[in-house]
Protein backbone atom coordinates (compact mmCIF):
# COMPACT_ATOMS: atom_id res chain seq x y z
CA UNK A 1 0.00 0.00 0.00
CA UNK A 2 1.00 3.53 -0.86
CA UNK A 3 0.39 6.16 1.57
CA UNK A 4 -2.78 4.95 3.33
CA UNK A 5 -5.10 7.20 3.91
CA UNK A 6 -7.73 4.78 5.29
CA UNK A 7 -8.19 1.54 5.22
CA UNK A 8 -10.85 -1.21 4.50
CA UNK A 9 -10.63 -5.01 4.04
CA UNK A 10 -10.39 -5.23 0.12
CA UNK A 11 -9.56 -1.23 -0.67
CA UNK A 12 -7.62 1.73 0.74
CA UNK A 13 -8.24 5.38 0.35
CA UNK A 14 -5.16 7.72 -0.87
CA UNK A 15 -4.84 10.95 -2.16
CA UNK A 16 -5.15 10.97 -5.72
CA UNK A 17 -1.19 11.06 -8.07
CA UNK A 18 -0.14 12.35 -11.08
CA UNK A 19 0.43 8.68 -11.88
CA UNK A 20 -3.27 8.32 -11.27
CA UNK A 21 -4.00 10.91 -14.07
CA UNK A 22 -1.53 9.46 -16.44
CA UNK A 23 -3.47 5.70 -15.75
CA UNK A 24 -7.00 5.18 -16.44
CA UNK A 25 -8.69 7.90 -14.78
CA UNK A 26 -9.36 10.28 -17.06
CA UNK A 27 -10.90 7.76 -19.30
CA UNK A 28 -13.54 6.78 -16.97
CA UNK A 29 -14.79 10.44 -17.38
CA UNK A 30 -15.17 9.72 -21.43
CA UNK A 31 -16.57 6.07 -20.89
CA UNK A 32 -20.59 5.78 -21.68
CA UNK A 33 -21.21 3.39 -19.31
CA UNK A 34 -19.49 4.92 -16.66
CA UNK A 35 -20.60 8.27 -16.73
CA UNK A 36 -24.59 7.08 -17.66
CA UNK A 37 -25.52 8.15 -14.70
CA UNK A 38 -23.53 10.79 -13.19
CA UNK A 39 -25.20 14.43 -13.42
CA UNK A 40 -22.60 16.81 -14.66
CA UNK A 41 -20.55 14.73 -17.29
CA UNK A 42 -21.17 14.92 -20.79
CA UNK A 43 -17.91 16.66 -22.69
CA UNK A 44 -15.41 14.12 -23.30
CA UNK A 45 -12.39 14.08 -21.04
CA UNK A 46 -9.25 14.07 -21.79
CA UNK A 47 -5.40 13.24 -19.47
CA UNK A 48 -4.97 17.24 -20.23
CA UNK A 49 -8.34 17.89 -18.37
CA UNK A 50 -7.83 15.47 -16.11
CA UNK A 51 -4.07 16.82 -14.84
CA UNK A 52 -5.93 20.27 -14.40
CA UNK A 53 -8.38 19.06 -12.23
CA UNK A 54 -5.52 17.02 -10.29
CA UNK A 55 -3.64 20.33 -9.81
CA UNK A 56 -7.12 22.26 -8.80
CA UNK A 57 -7.27 19.97 -5.85
CA UNK A 58 -4.25 20.76 -4.16
CA UNK A 59 -4.84 23.73 -2.67
CA UNK A 60 -8.49 23.11 -2.09
CA UNK A 61 -10.11 22.84 1.39
CA UNK A 62 -13.82 23.11 0.20
CA UNK A 63 -13.10 19.72 -1.90
CA UNK A 64 -11.50 16.59 -0.93
CA UNK A 65 -10.76 13.75 -3.69
CA UNK A 66 -9.39 10.47 -2.55
CA UNK A 67 -8.14 7.51 -4.93
CA UNK A 68 -9.54 4.31 -4.18
CA UNK A 69 -6.65 1.56 -4.37
CA UNK A 70 -7.53 -2.12 -4.54
CA UNK A 71 -5.76 -3.83 -1.86
CA UNK A 72 -5.22 -6.74 -3.83
CA UNK A 73 -2.51 -5.20 -6.64
CA UNK A 74 -2.35 -2.06 -6.02
CA UNK A 75 -4.73 -0.85 -8.27
CA UNK A 76 -6.20 2.72 -9.07
CA UNK A 77 -9.88 1.62 -9.15
CA UNK A 78 -12.07 4.87 -8.75
CA UNK A 79 -12.14 8.36 -6.82
CA UNK A 80 -14.34 9.37 -3.85
CA UNK A 81 -15.20 12.90 -3.16
CA UNK A 82 -16.66 14.89 -0.16
CA UNK A 83 -17.01 17.81 -2.26
CA UNK A 84 -18.39 21.46 -1.57
CA UNK A 85 -17.85 21.05 2.15
CA UNK A 86 -19.37 23.85 4.35
CA UNK A 87 -17.50 23.75 7.61
CA UNK A 88 -19.78 26.49 9.21
CA UNK A 89 -22.87 23.85 9.06
CA UNK A 90 -20.71 20.82 8.75
CA UNK A 91 -22.16 19.02 5.71
CA UNK A 92 -21.12 18.30 2.38
CA UNK A 93 -21.71 16.29 -0.71
CA UNK A 94 -20.65 12.25 -1.18
CA UNK A 95 -19.60 10.89 -4.62
CA UNK A 96 -18.08 7.77 -5.66
CA UNK A 97 -17.00 6.51 -9.04
CA UNK A 98 -15.85 3.02 -9.52
CA UNK A 99 -13.73 3.35 -12.96
CA UNK A 100 -12.64 0.47 -13.26
CA UNK A 101 -15.01 -2.27 -15.16
CA UNK A 102 -13.48 -5.31 -13.21
CA UNK A 103 -13.95 -3.37 -10.01
CA UNK A 104 -17.58 -3.02 -10.18
CA UNK A 105 -18.93 -5.30 -7.87
CA UNK A 106 -20.84 -4.84 -4.91
CA UNK A 107 -18.50 -5.39 -2.88
CA UNK A 108 -16.20 -2.27 -3.55
CA UNK A 109 -18.71 0.02 -3.79
CA UNK A 110 -20.25 -1.04 -0.38
CA UNK A 111 -16.78 -0.94 1.20
CA UNK A 112 -15.88 2.22 -0.83
CA UNK A 113 -18.79 3.80 0.56
CA UNK A 114 -18.39 2.88 4.13
CA UNK A 115 -14.60 4.57 4.16
CA UNK A 116 -16.41 7.65 2.86
CA UNK A 117 -18.54 8.09 5.23
CA UNK A 118 -15.82 7.68 7.99
CA UNK A 119 -14.02 10.27 6.67
CA UNK A 120 -16.65 12.57 6.30
CA UNK A 121 -17.59 11.53 10.00
CA UNK A 122 -14.34 10.57 11.58
CA UNK A 123 -11.64 12.02 9.61
CA UNK A 124 -13.90 15.40 8.96
CA UNK A 125 -16.07 15.69 11.93
CA UNK A 126 -19.34 16.41 9.20
CA UNK A 127 -22.13 16.25 10.54
CA UNK A 128 -24.40 15.80 7.86
CA UNK A 129 -23.26 14.11 4.16
CA UNK A 130 -25.68 14.89 0.76
CA UNK A 131 -26.13 12.20 -1.88
CA UNK A 132 -27.72 12.78 -5.32
CA UNK A 133 -28.65 10.00 -7.66
CA UNK A 134 -30.58 9.17 -10.58
CA UNK A 135 -34.06 7.60 -9.98
CA UNK A 136 -33.18 4.68 -11.99
CA UNK A 137 -29.66 4.07 -11.08
CA UNK A 138 -30.81 0.81 -9.14
CA UNK A 139 -27.02 0.07 -7.36
CA UNK A 140 -27.13 3.80 -6.19
CA UNK A 141 -30.68 3.14 -4.83
CA UNK A 142 -29.19 0.02 -2.76
CA UNK A 143 -26.31 2.03 -1.53
CA UNK A 144 -28.84 4.14 0.06
CA UNK A 145 -30.94 1.88 0.93
CA UNK A 146 -27.89 -0.22 2.87
CA UNK A 147 -26.72 2.81 4.36
CA UNK A 148 -30.15 4.10 5.72
CA UNK A 149 -29.79 7.57 3.48
CA UNK A 150 -32.77 9.85 4.05
CA UNK A 151 -34.62 10.95 1.05
CA UNK A 152 -35.10 14.13 1.53
CA UNK A 153 -36.55 15.38 -2.29
CA UNK A 154 -36.24 14.91 -5.52
CA UNK A 155 -36.39 17.21 -9.21
CA UNK A 156 -38.58 15.24 -11.30
CA UNK A 157 -37.79 14.75 -14.70
CA UNK A 158 -34.62 17.24 -14.19
CA UNK A 159 -32.33 14.84 -16.54
CA UNK A 160 -32.68 13.16 -19.80
CA UNK A 161 -30.70 9.42 -19.74
CA UNK A 162 -31.46 6.70 -22.87
CA UNK A 163 -33.95 8.92 -24.11
CA UNK A 164 -36.34 8.98 -20.86
CA UNK A 165 -36.93 11.52 -18.15
CA UNK A 166 -35.58 10.58 -14.54
CA UNK A 167 -35.57 12.60 -11.33
CA UNK A 168 -32.95 13.55 -9.53
CA UNK A 169 -33.30 12.12 -5.88
CA UNK A 170 -31.45 14.25 -3.23
CA UNK A 171 -30.71 12.25 0.38
CA UNK A 172 -28.65 12.34 3.46
CA UNK A 173 -27.31 10.67 5.95
CA UNK A 174 -26.43 12.23 9.57
CA UNK A 175 -23.70 11.39 11.79
CA UNK A 176 -25.98 10.49 15.00
CA UNK A 177 -27.87 7.90 12.12
CA UNK A 178 -24.76 6.66 10.26
CA UNK A 179 -23.10 6.03 14.35
CA UNK A 180 -26.05 4.25 15.42
CA UNK A 181 -26.56 2.01 12.25
CA UNK A 182 -22.91 1.38 12.04
CA UNK A 183 -21.85 0.39 16.09
CA UNK A 184 -19.54 3.39 16.26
Amino acid sequence: MYNPYIVGKKVYLRHPTEEDVKGDWHEWFSDEETTKYLIVRYWPNSLEQQLDFYKSLKDNRNRMVLSIVSKEDDSHIGVLGINNINWVQRYAEGSIVIGSKAHRKAQFTIEATDLLHRVAFQRLNLLNLLSYHVSTNDGALVIQELFKYEKIGEFSNLLLIDGEKCDLVASSISKEIWSKEMGE
